[in-house]
């Protein structure tokens, strides 16, 4: 059982954000973009020790933390 406060946890989703989320040039379904990136980073969470449980609790809805990260970083780059 995973254990780790909310200031880990968001510092594990920053980084990892930071190397994996980009622009994908002509993407016109950012849903499908989320979904994928969700299943990353819940996969990397679980290997670094991180429950699901404990992603929700630090960053809220998963999918709704990745569209405001992508779009951040879309908006970054325009």
């Amino acid at each position: 059982m995973a254990n780790n406060n909310k200031a880990e946890v968001e510092a594990f989703a920053k980084a990892w954000v930071a190397m994996h989320v980009r622009v994908v040039p002509g993407l016109s379904n950012i849903a499908s973009e989320v979904d994928r990136l969700a299943a990353h980073i819940t996969s990397d969470a679980r290997q670094s020790g991180i429950s699901g449980g404990e992603l929700n609790r630090a960053l809220g809805d998963i999918d709704d933390y990745l569209t405001e990260q992508y779009r951040q970083i879309s908006a970054a780059a325009a």
